[in-house]
Protein backbone atom coordinates (compact mmCIF):
# COMPACT_ATOMS: atom_id res chain seq x y z
CA UNK A 1 0.00 0.00 0.00
CA UNK A 2 2.70 2.29 0.73
CA UNK A 3 4.44 1.79 -2.43
CA UNK A 4 1.17 2.36 -4.17
CA UNK A 5 1.37 5.38 -2.72
CA UNK A 6 4.53 6.38 -3.27
CA UNK A 7 4.05 5.62 -7.17
CA UNK A 8 1.15 7.72 -7.08
CA UNK A 9 2.65 10.53 -5.69
CA UNK A 10 5.43 10.59 -8.11
CA UNK A 11 3.14 10.00 -11.15
CA UNK A 12 1.12 13.54 -9.62
CA UNK A 13 4.38 14.90 -9.33
CA UNK A 14 5.09 14.17 -12.97
CA UNK A 15 2.01 15.34 -14.41
CA UNK A 16 2.63 18.58 -12.81
CA UNK A 17 5.78 19.21 -13.63
CA UNK A 18 4.74 18.71 -16.96
CA UNK A 19 1.91 20.82 -17.14
CA UNK A 20 4.48 23.45 -15.57
CA UNK A 21 6.32 23.16 -18.76
CA UNK A 22 3.88 23.36 -20.89
CA UNK A 23 1.98 26.12 -19.21
CA UNK A 24 5.55 27.57 -19.23
CA UNK A 25 6.21 27.45 -23.05
CA UNK A 26 2.51 28.43 -23.95
CA UNK A 27 3.28 31.77 -22.06
CA UNK A 28 6.68 32.28 -23.84
CA UNK A 29 4.86 31.62 -27.32
CA UNK A 30 2.17 34.10 -26.29
CA UNK A 31 4.01 36.92 -24.96
CA UNK A 32 6.61 36.20 -28.27
CA UNK A 33 3.59 36.41 -30.88
CA UNK A 34 2.21 39.71 -28.91
CA UNK A 35 5.81 41.52 -29.26
CA UNK A 36 5.95 40.82 -32.77
CA UNK A 37 2.26 42.33 -33.58
CA UNK A 38 3.43 45.25 -31.29
CA UNK A 39 6.29 45.62 -34.05
CA UNK A 40 4.49 44.73 -36.63
CA UNK A 41 1.84 47.57 -35.86
CA UNK A 42 4.74 49.95 -34.96
CA UNK A 43 6.36 49.85 -38.40
CA UNK A 44 3.19 49.84 -40.02
CA UNK A 45 2.50 52.92 -38.45
CA UNK A 46 5.88 54.89 -38.95
CA UNK A 47 6.37 53.74 -42.65
CA UNK A 48 3.35 55.88 -43.82
CA UNK A 49 4.59 58.66 -42.32
CA UNK A 50 7.71 58.71 -43.94
CA UNK A 51 6.63 57.57 -47.39
CA UNK A 52 4.51 60.80 -46.94
CA UNK A 53 7.16 62.99 -45.52
CA UNK A 54 9.22 61.51 -48.93
CA UNK A 55 6.80 62.37 -51.09
CA UNK A 56 5.47 65.80 -50.07
CA UNK A 57 8.90 67.28 -51.71
CA UNK A 58 8.49 65.50 -54.85
CA UNK A 59 4.89 66.36 -55.01
CA UNK A 60 5.67 69.95 -54.65
CA UNK A 61 8.81 70.16 -57.24
CA UNK A 62 6.14 68.53 -60.02
CA UNK A 63 4.20 71.36 -59.15
CA UNK A 64 6.58 73.81 -59.24
CA UNK A 65 8.41 72.25 -62.52
CA UNK A 66 4.88 72.09 -64.57
CA UNK A 67 4.15 73.83 -67.59
CA UNK A 68 0.91 74.32 -69.59
CA UNK A 69 3.32 74.09 -72.78
CA UNK A 70 3.59 71.00 -74.45
CA UNK A 71 7.13 68.91 -75.07
CA UNK A 72 9.08 70.75 -77.64
CA UNK A 73 9.87 67.31 -79.31
CA UNK A 74 5.58 66.84 -79.38
CA UNK A 75 5.23 70.72 -80.82
CA UNK A 76 7.80 70.31 -83.46
CA UNK A 77 6.21 67.16 -84.64
CA UNK A 78 3.22 69.11 -85.11
CA UNK A 79 4.49 71.99 -86.93
CA UNK A 80 6.29 69.18 -89.05
CA UNK A 81 2.64 67.48 -89.93
CA UNK A 82 0.08 70.34 -89.65
CA UNK A 83 -1.95 70.65 -93.30
CA UNK A 84 -3.45 74.18 -91.75
CA UNK A 85 0.08 75.96 -93.14
CA UNK A 86 2.95 74.98 -93.97
CA UNK A 87 6.12 75.47 -91.53
CA UNK A 88 10.12 75.66 -92.70
CA UNK A 89 12.45 75.73 -90.57
CA UNK A 90 14.66 79.06 -90.99
CA UNK A 91 17.96 77.25 -90.00
CA UNK A 92 19.25 74.10 -88.46
CA UNK A 93 19.24 73.86 -84.71
CA UNK A 94 16.68 77.35 -84.05
CA UNK A 95 13.25 77.94 -82.83
CA UNK A 96 12.28 79.88 -85.70
CA UNK A 97 9.59 79.18 -88.34
CA UNK A 98 8.48 80.33 -91.30
CA UNK A 99 5.05 80.33 -91.98
CA UNK A 100 3.02 80.46 -95.15
CA UNK A 101 -0.75 80.43 -95.89
CA UNK A 102 -2.84 80.56 -98.70
CA UNK A 103 -2.36 81.62 -102.51
CA UNK A 104 -2.82 84.84 -104.58
CA UNK A 105 -1.97 86.71 -102.39
CA UNK A 106 -0.08 84.03 -99.93
CA UNK A 107 0.90 85.33 -96.48
CA UNK A 108 4.16 84.82 -94.82
CA UNK A 109 4.56 84.37 -91.11
CA UNK A 110 7.61 84.44 -88.82
CA UNK A 111 7.31 81.85 -85.70
CA UNK A 112 9.21 81.94 -82.91
CA UNK A 113 8.95 79.84 -79.86
CA UNK A 114 10.28 79.17 -76.48
CA UNK A 115 11.23 76.55 -74.17
CA UNK A 116 11.21 76.30 -70.38
CA UNK A 117 12.36 72.58 -68.81
CA UNK A 118 11.84 70.58 -72.09
CA UNK A 119 8.45 72.35 -72.32
CA UNK A 120 7.15 75.38 -75.04
CA UNK A 121 6.88 77.97 -72.58
CA UNK A 122 5.86 81.00 -75.09
CA UNK A 123 4.63 80.85 -78.87
CA UNK A 124 5.35 84.40 -81.05
CA UNK A 125 3.85 85.00 -84.53
CA UNK A 126 5.14 88.17 -86.45
CA UNK A 127 2.73 89.19 -89.72
CA UNK A 128 4.61 91.72 -91.87
CA UNK A 129 1.72 94.19 -92.46
CA UNK A 130 1.15 95.91 -95.94
CA UNK A 131 1.23 99.67 -96.51
CA UNK A 132 -2.09 102.00 -95.91
CA UNK A 133 -3.50 103.05 -98.61
CA UNK A 134 -6.91 105.78 -98.08
CA UNK A 135 -7.64 106.77 -101.44
CA UNK A 136 -7.23 104.90 -104.33
CA UNK A 137 -5.27 107.88 -106.26
CA UNK A 138 -5.90 108.88 -109.70
CA UNK A 139 -3.12 106.54 -111.24
CA UNK A 140 -3.69 102.92 -112.39
CA UNK A 141 -0.69 102.22 -110.51
CA UNK A 142 -2.41 103.85 -107.04
CA UNK A 143 -5.59 101.91 -107.54
CA UNK A 144 -3.80 98.81 -108.13
CA UNK A 145 -1.16 99.20 -104.70
CA UNK A 146 -4.96 100.52 -103.13
CA UNK A 147 -6.77 97.44 -103.79
CA UNK A 148 -3.99 94.75 -103.98
CA UNK A 149 -3.12 96.71 -100.20
CA UNK A 150 -7.07 95.74 -99.25
CA UNK A 151 -6.35 92.18 -100.65
CA UNK A 152 -3.39 91.91 -98.85
CA UNK A 153 -4.78 92.98 -95.45
CA UNK A 154 -8.38 90.67 -95.36
CA UNK A 155 -5.58 87.46 -96.39
CA UNK A 156 -3.87 88.20 -93.46
CA UNK A 157 -6.73 88.73 -91.48
CA UNK A 158 -7.89 85.22 -92.87
CA UNK A 159 -4.69 83.61 -92.02
CA UNK A 160 -4.29 85.26 -88.66
CA UNK A 161 -7.39 83.52 -87.62
CA UNK A 162 -6.21 79.86 -89.29
CA UNK A 163 -2.75 80.23 -87.94
CA UNK A 164 -4.03 81.11 -84.71
CA UNK A 165 -6.38 78.49 -83.90
CA UNK A 166 -4.61 75.90 -85.05
CA UNK A 167 -1.02 76.48 -83.67
CA UNK A 168 -2.26 77.77 -79.97
CA UNK A 169 -4.21 74.52 -78.99
CA UNK A 170 -1.10 73.04 -80.43
CA UNK A 171 1.09 74.35 -77.86
CA UNK A 172 -1.25 73.86 -74.90
CA UNK A 173 -0.61 70.63 -73.29
CA UNK A 174 -3.51 71.07 -70.63
CA UNK A 175 -5.52 71.12 -73.49
CA UNK A 176 -7.76 74.25 -72.20
CA UNK A 177 -7.49 77.00 -74.74
CA UNK A 178 -10.58 77.60 -75.92
CA UNK A 179 -11.21 78.20 -79.54
CA UNK A 180 -13.31 80.90 -79.44
CA UNK A 181 -10.97 82.80 -77.22
CA UNK A 182 -8.47 82.44 -79.32
CA UNK A 183 -10.48 83.40 -82.54
CA UNK A 184 -11.81 85.89 -80.30
CA UNK A 185 -7.97 87.21 -80.17
CA UNK A 186 -7.23 87.15 -83.44
CA UNK A 187 -9.84 89.34 -84.36
CA UNK A 188 -8.74 92.25 -81.43
CA UNK A 189 -5.25 91.80 -82.69
CA UNK A 190 -6.51 92.90 -86.04
CA UNK A 191 -8.25 95.88 -85.40
CA UNK A 192 -4.98 97.40 -84.23
CA UNK A 193 -4.11 100.53 -86.85
CA UNK A 194 -0.91 101.97 -85.76
CA UNK A 195 2.63 100.98 -84.41
CA UNK A 196 2.25 101.72 -80.79
CA UNK A 197 -1.24 99.85 -80.47
CA UNK A 198 -1.89 96.80 -78.31
CA UNK A 199 -4.35 93.63 -77.17
CA UNK A 200 -3.77 91.83 -73.76
CA UNK A 201 -5.98 88.84 -72.34
CA UNK A 202 -5.65 86.53 -69.67
CA UNK A 203 -7.91 83.39 -69.90
CA UNK A 204 -7.26 80.48 -67.03
CA UNK A 205 -3.37 81.67 -66.59
CA UNK A 206 -2.87 82.16 -70.36
CA UNK A 207 -1.61 85.08 -71.11
CA UNK A 208 -2.08 86.83 -74.74
CA UNK A 209 -0.15 89.65 -76.38
CA UNK A 210 -0.70 91.33 -79.69
CA UNK A 211 1.04 94.60 -80.53
CA UNK A 212 1.88 96.54 -83.77
CA UNK A 213 5.50 97.83 -83.97
CA UNK A 214 7.32 99.64 -86.58
CA UNK A 215 11.04 99.27 -87.93
CA UNK A 216 12.36 101.44 -91.37
CA UNK A 217 8.44 102.24 -92.39
CA UNK A 218 7.45 98.40 -92.30
CA UNK A 219 4.48 97.81 -89.82
CA UNK A 220 4.53 94.49 -88.18
CA UNK A 221 1.23 92.62 -85.91
CA UNK A 222 3.07 90.41 -83.45
CA UNK A 223 1.17 88.04 -81.45
CA UNK A 224 2.38 86.38 -78.47
CA UNK A 225 1.18 83.68 -76.24
CA UNK A 226 2.80 82.89 -72.93
CA UNK A 227 2.68 79.31 -71.44
CA UNK A 228 3.76 80.16 -67.88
Amino acid sequence: MTRMKQALRGQLTNILFLVLIVAAALTIYFLSRAEDGETAVSTQTVTPAVSAATATPSDAQQKKSASRGVPESVFTTYLATTEAFTADKSRHGSRDYTLTYGESPEVSATLRYEVLEGNVSSVEIDVPLPGEYKKKGSTSIEQYLYENAGKQTQAISDALSVILSDLLPASDAEDELQLSSVRYWAEQAMLLKKAGDDFEDTLGGYHFLAYRSEEDTQQTLICVLYLT
